[in-house]
C-alpha cells in the first residue's frame, strides 16, 4: 500500500539550508543556525541543487503503470558529498499537477517502465519532507506530513492533486533519487476539474485525516510540553509498601503468642536469637541497597522486599519449631498436632497493623520501669534488642509505621538514644536501622523531630533531642558502618526539615497574595523577610539552595580510614594481570570526571512528593501577581525561580529524577511552562522538554515489539532528537537505562548476513532501517567524551562488535554502523588485551600504521585476530613498534604523520579509556613503565602536524586571490579539525595524570 499522509502548511518546524558565497559556491550554514518558516520563504530561491525543468512536458510520455492520465514529469538523483541535512528543489517552466512522488532505493528501478533512472538513495532510512509553492502564493506549503523514508515502506508517495511549479524536498541524506508523476496544468480539463483561485491556494492545505491517527514520529515537532510527555508504563521507581506483608504479620503474631507463655526456659532466648538474626539480616541488606541507589533502581521494584520475605519465612519456621519443642517439654503427647492447631487458630484470626502495634506497646516500654519487659526471663539487653527488632519490622510499611509513631514509638527510640545509650555496635546499628526505615515516610520524620501531631502546616519551633543525639554519635567518631548509616539518616531528616519549611513558607506567601492588584505591604515584607533569612524565618531561596545541595549529595559514603583508602588505590587479587580489563574497567565509573554515576535517594523524592514540591512550585511560579512585581520583590521572585530551575535540572541528570518528573506529567509540565515564562533564556523549557521526550520514547521502546514498524518509529524519533545539540545531550540519558541500551544492541542484530532470503520475503528493508537507526543512536553515546557514557557501553563492546559484524551495514563508508565500528574498536582491544594491549594498539595507530600490522583493514574485524595480533605481549611486532617509536622520539626524527579519519576515532576512544583509568596511581605507574609517554608524544606531534597543514586551507578567507576548496572539502576539513581536538583532550589528560603520579612518587 502506498504511504498516505495528511497535509499541512509550511508554518511550523525549522529548516537547515545552504546559501551562495561570494565565489558562487554553496556554503552550508552551521547546524546551530536555523531559519524560521518566515525566513524560509525568502531564502528558498537560494538552495542547493536547484534544478530547472525548462523543456516542455511531453504530451505523450508513457505514464505510471501504463495509464495515459499520469505522466512522468521529472526523474533525477540529487547527490551530495556526505551525509547531512539538505534542501533540494525542482523548478518547472510551467504549472504542473503533482499526483505522486517516487523515491528509488539503491540499485532499484522505477515502477514506471519509461523511467531509466537507477535508484541511488542513501542511507536506507531517514526523515523526509516535501513542500510546494502554488502560483500566486508567497508561502511554501507541505505537500504531505513529514515521513520516514525506508525500504520497509512503499516507495511511491501518493498525494492529493496540487497545482504548482516549484517543489522542494528536505531531509537528512547523502543522495536522493526522485521521480515526480502528474500532468501539466493545461491537461486539467481531461479530468473535468474546475479550480478557482481560492481552491488552488487551499487544496494543498486540506487535511481530512486526523493527526492522531499518524505515528508519533510524523507529528509536528512544535508540540507543547503537555503534548510531548506522558505517564510511564515500563519504567518505574520502587514504591514503599502501604503496609507490612501478611508474612510479617503472621511472624510477629506468632512471636507475641510465644511471649505470652510462661516458663519458656531456654526457648525464649532461642526465640530472641531467631528474631534478632532476621532483623540483622534485614538491616544489612537494606543498608547495602539504600547506599547503592544505582543497583536499587535497576530492579524497577525493591528486591529487598523479596529478601525480607525469605528471611521472615525461615524465622517463622524456626519459631514454630520452638513452639513445638516447648509443647513437647510440657509433656503434651500430641505436641505437633497441638502446635499446628494452635498456630492455625491464631493464623485464621490474623490481626491488623494497629493491633500488632498495640501488642508491641504492651510488651515493650523503654521509657517505663524495668518490670514492663517483653518476657520476665529476658535481660534488659535482650529486651532492648528484641524490642528494636520488632520495631524494625513494624516500621517497614507505611500504615504500620503510622500506628507505631502515633503510639509514641519514636519517643521510645529517642529515649534509648538519650538514656539507655546502646553499649554495642550491633545494637546501635539496629537502632539506626529502625530510624532509617521510619524516616522513609513523612510520619516517621515528624515523629522523630517531635512535630507529630501537627495542628497546621506551620513547622513547630524548638529542637529535636533525637536529632541532637545523632549528631553527638557522629562526633564520637564511631565505626564506618555506624557513621555511614547515621549520616544517611541525618541527611534525610535535614532534607525533610527544609522541604517542610519550604512548604510552610510558600503557603504563607500564596495565602497573603491579593485577589486583584499588587501585593500588599505585609506580603511584600513577608517576601523580603523570607529572602533576608531573618531570625525566626526561613528564606525560600536559601531552602531551595540547601535542597539542591542535599539532592546532589547522593551516593555511598566512602570509608576515610587509611586501610580503606589504600584498598581503593591498590588493585589486588586479579589473576588476569594488573592492567587487564577485569582489573581496571571499574575505574572508569569511579573516575573523578564521572559526575552522573549515582542516583538520587528514592526516599528523598518520595518525601519531596509528600511535601508537595511540584504543585507548590507550580502555584508560586504561575502567580500573575508575583510576575507583575518590580524592584526588590521581583528580584526575590527571580531568585526563587532560579533555585527551582536548578532543582529541576538536577532531576534531569539521574534516572530516579527523570522518572519522578514523568510520574507527574501534568505538574511537571506546569512547572516547566512557568519557568519558560519567567526565566531568561527561555530555552530552559525546551531543554527539559527534550529530556523528558527522550525518556518517554525509551519507555515506549521497552514495551514495543522488536523489529516492528512501531519499534522503527520510536528509533526514528530518537534519531531525530539526536540531530540537535540539545537532543544529543538528552540522548545521553540512555546511560541511566541499561535495559534500553540492551534493546538497542539487540536491534543491531536485526539484519544478518545469514538471512539470504530476507530480501525476497521483504523483511530485510525494515530490519535494515532498524539496524541503522539503532547504530545512529548508540553512536551518540559511544562518541561522548564523558566517563559516564563510556562506562555505560564499554561492558557491551564485544557484543556490539559481534552485532555489527553480523549485520549488513551497506556500502556507504559513512553509514552509522561503520562509524560505530570505528569508535568501539579500541573497546574490543581493551576487553581482550587490557590496558597494555590498548597502549600498544595506540602506538601502532600513532605511528601511522595498521592496528593489525599485517592486515589492510584498520578495524578489528575478527576477535581471533585481535587476540593474536593486537596487544599480545608475546608479539614481537608490537614490541618492535614500541621500540621503533621510542627510537624515533629519542632521536628527534619523528615529525608526525597524517592519520586516517578512522585512526583518529580509534585513538580517541583508546585515550579516553587510558585517561580515566590512569587516575589510579597503580595503573598510572604501570602505563608509564610500558612507555605511555612516548605514545602520547607521537599523538601530540601528529595532531600538530595535521592542524598546521589544515590551517593553510583557510587562507582564502583573507586573500581574495586565493582559490578556495569545494564546500564538501571545507566541511570535511572542519570536522577533521574537531576530531583532532577531541583526540587532544584525553591525550593531555592522560599526560597530566601520569606526570602528577610521577611527581608524587618522586616526593615520596
Amino acid at each position: 500500500m502506498p504511504l498516505r499522509t495528511s497535509q499541512g502548511s509550511l508554518d511550523c518546524g525549522q529548516s537547515h539550508h545552504s546559501r551562495f558565497n561570494r565565489k558562487g559556491l554553496l556554503w552550508p550554514k552551521r547546524r546551530s543556525e536555523f531559519y524560521s518558516m518566515s525566513e524560509t520563504l525568502e531564502t528558498l530561491e537560494f538552495k542547493s541543487n536547484l534544478v530547472f525543468s525548462k523543456n516542455p512536458i511531453p504530451r505523450h510520455a508513457k505514464a505510471l503503470n501504463g495509464s495515459t492520465r499520469t505522466l512522468v514529469l521529472f526523474s533525477q538523483t540529487f547527490n551530495h558529498p556526505h551525509l547531512d541535512e539538505y534542501v533540494d528543489e525542482v523548478l518547472f517552466s510551467e504549472s504542473i499537477v503533482i499526483t505522486a512522488c517516487e523515491f528509488l532505493e539503491q540499485n532499484a528501478s522505477s515502477a514506471a517502465q519509461a523511467v531509466t533512472l537507477l535508484g541511488a538513495t542513501s542511507p536506507p532510512s531517514f526523515a523526509l519532507e516535501v513542500f510546494v509553492k502554488c502560483e500566486g502564493e508567497t508561502r511554501f506549503r507541505r505537500l504531505c506530513q513529514p515521513f520516514l523514508y525506508s525500504h520497509s515502506s512503499s516507495n511511491v508517495l501518493e498525494v492529493e492533486a496540487v497545482v504548482t511549479n516549484h517543489l522542494v524536498v528536505r531531509g537528512s541524506y547523502r543522495s536522493l533519487s526522485l521521480v515526480i508523476y502528474g500532468n501539466t496544468a493545461e491537461d486539467l480539463g481531461q479530468f473535468n476539474i474546475e479550480f478557482d483561485d481560492n481552491s488552488l491556494r487551499n487544496l494543498v492545505g486540506s487535511a481530512e485525516e486526523k493527526l492522531e491517527d499518524l505515528p508519533l514520529a510524523l507529528h509536528s515537532t512544535n508540540l507543547t510540553i503537555e503534548e510531548s510527555i506522558s505517564s510511564l508504563n515500563a519504567l518505574s521507581i520502587p514504591v514503599a509498601p502501604l503496609d507490612i506483608s501478611t508474612e510479617v504479620k503472621r511472624f510477629l503474631q506468632l512471636l507475641f503468642k510465644i511471649l505470652e507463655l510462661s516458663n519458656l526456659g531456654d526457648a525464649v532466648h532461642k526465640a530472641v536469637s531467631t528474631v534478632v538474626s532476621a532483623a540483622s539480616s534485614f538491616v544489612t541488606s537494606e543498608l547495602h541497597y539504600a547506599t547503592d541507589s544505582e543497583k536499587n533502581l535497576t530492579w524497577g521494584k525493591s528486591k529487598s522486599g523479596e529478601e525480607l520475605h525469605g528471611v521472615i519465612g525461615e524465622a517463622r519456621e524456626e519459631l514454630l519449631q520452638l513452639y513445638k519443642v516447648f509443647q513437647h517439654e510440657l509433656g503434651n503427647g500430641s505436641a505437633d498436632l497441638s502446635a499446628e492447631c494452635t498456630f492455625l487458630d491464631f493464623e485464621a484470626d490474623m490481626v491488623n497493623s494497629k493491633e500488632l502495634v498495640d501488642m508491641f506497646s504492651q510488651c515493650f516500654n523503654f521509657r517505663g520501669d524495668s518490670s514492663n519487659l517483653g518476657h520476665h526471663q529476658l535481660s534488659q539487653k535482650e529486651h532492648v534488642v528484641l524490642g528494636l527488632s520488632v520495631a524494625l519490622f513494624l516500621c517497614s510499611g507505611r500504615e504500620s509505621c503510622f500506628h507505631f509513631v502515633s503510639s509514641g514509638g519514636m519517643e521510645q527510640l529517642a529515649h534509648i538514644f538519650c538514656h539507655d545509650k546502646p553499649n554495642s555496635t550491633a545494637t546501635t546499628l539496629l537502632l539506626l536501622g529502625v530510624l532509617e526505615q521510619a524516616t522513609r515516610y513523612s510520619i516517621g520524620c515528624e515523629g522523630f523531630f517531635g512535630w507529630w501531631p501537627r495542628e497546621d502546616e506551620n513547622v513547630p519551633n524548638g529542637t529535636s533531642e533525637g536529632y541532637s543525639q545523632l549528631l553527638k554519635l557522629l562526633l564520637q567518631k564511631p565505626r564506618h558502618d555506624v557513621a555511614s548509616l547515621a549520616t544517611y539518616v541525618l541527611h534525610r531528616l535535614r532534607f525533610y526539615e527544609f522541604a517542610s519549611r519550604y512548604e510552610c513558607a510558600v503557603l504563607s506567601v500564596l495565602g497573603g497574595l491579593p485577589a486583584v492588584g499588587r501585593v500588599t505591604s505585609v506580603t511584600l515584607d513577608m517576601l523580603i523577610m523570607l529572602n533576608l533569612n531573618s531570625k525566626g524565618s526561613w528564606s525560600v531561596g536559601l531552602v531551595y539552595l540547601l535542597m539542591q545541595k542535599l539532592i546532589n549529595s547522593h551516593g555511598p559514603i566512602e570509608d576515610p580510614s587509611p586501610v580503606a583508602r589504600a584498598s581503593r588505590t591498590l588493585i589486588l587479587g586479579q589473576t588476569e594481570g594488573l592492567l587487564s580489563y577485569k582489573a581496571t574497567s571499574t575505574l572508569i565509573a569511579s573516575s573523578n570526571c564521572c559526575f552522573s554515576n549515582m542516583d538520587i535517594d528514592l526516599h528523598l523524592l518520595e518525601l519531596l512528593k509528600e511535601r508537595g514540591f511540584l504543585p507548590l512550585s507550580a502555584a508560586l511560579l504561575s502567580s500573575s501577581t508575583l510576575r507583575s512585581e518590580v524592584g526588590h520583590a521581583m528580584n526575590v521572585f527571580m531568585d526563587i525561580a532560579s533555585s527551582i530551575e536548578a532543582i529541576i535540572f538536577s532531576l534531569l541528570f539521574c534516572r530516579s529524577g527523570l522518572i519522578f518528573l514523568l510520574n507527574h506529567p501534568e505538574l511537571s509540565a506546569t512547572v516547566i511552562n512557568a519557568l519558560g515564562v519567567v526565566m531568561i533564556p527561555q530555552e530552559v523549557g525546551m531543554i527539559v522538554r527534550v529530556h523528558l521526550r527522550v525518556v518517554n520514547a525509551i519507555d515506549r521502546l521497552l514495551t514495543s515489539t522488536p523489529n516492528s514498524e512501531e519499534f522503527l518509529w520510536l528509533l526514528w524519533e530518537l534519531c531525530g532528537l539526536s540531530r540537535s545539540d540539545c537532543g544529543q545531550q538528552a540522548l545521553l540519558a540512555l546511560g541511566y537505562f541499561p535495559e534500553a541500551v540492551s534493546v538497542l544492541i539487540e536491534a543491531l542484530h536485526s539484519v544478518k548476513e545469514s538471512e539470504p532470503d530476507a530480501k525476497i520475503s521483504g523483511v530485510l528493508p525494515l530490519n535494515l532501517a532498524i539496524s541503522h537507526s539503532a547504530a545512529e543512536i548508540l553512536e551518540v553515546i559511544v562518541t561522548d567524551s564523558t566517563a559516564f557514557s563510556l562506562s555505560s557501553w564499554i561492558g557491551h563492546a564485544l557484543e556490539i562488535h559481534r552485532a555489527l559484524l553480523s549485520s549488513s551495514p551497506g556500502s556507504n563508508r559513512k553509514d552509522a554502523p561503520i562509524r560505530l565500528l570505528e569508535w568501539i574498536d579500541a573497546g574490543v582491544v581493551y576487553h581482550k588485551n587490557g590496558a597494555t594491549g590498548l597502549l600498544r594498539y595506540a602506538a601502532v595507530l600513532a605511528s601511522g600504521g595498521d592496528a593489525h600490522l599485517t592486515s589492510t583493514s584498520i578495524l578489528v574485524s575478527d576477535l581471533t585476530d585481535v587476540e593474536n595480533a593486537v596487544g599480545d605481549s608475546s608479539s614481537g611486532s608490537d614490541i618492535n613498534v614500541m621500540e621503533t617509536l621510542g627510537k624515533f622520539i629519542s632521536e628527534k626524527s619523528f615529525d608526525g604523520v597524517t592519520l586516517r579519519d578512522s585512526s583518529v576515532a580509534q585513538l580517541t576512544t583508546a585515550f579516553r579509556i587510558l585517561a580515566f583509568i590512569s587516575e589510579n596511581s597503580t595503573v598510572a605507574a604501570a602505563l608509564y613503565d610500558d612507555g605511555a609517554i612516548a605514545v602520547i608524544y607521537a599523538v601530540l606531534v601528529n595532531c600538530r602536524f595535521m592542524l598546521e597543514r589544515s590551517s593553510n586551507s583557510y587562507d582564502y578567507l583573507v586573500d581574495e586571490g586565493t582559490e578556495c576548496n569545494s564546500t564538501s572539502d571545507l566541511l570535511l576539513e572542519r570536522n577533521r579539525e574537531q576530531s583532532l581536538v577531541d583526540l587532544l583532550v584525553p591525550s593531555l589528560v592522560l599526560l597530566i595524570n601520569l606526570l602528577q603520579k610521577l611527581q608524587v612518587g618522586l616526593k615520596i
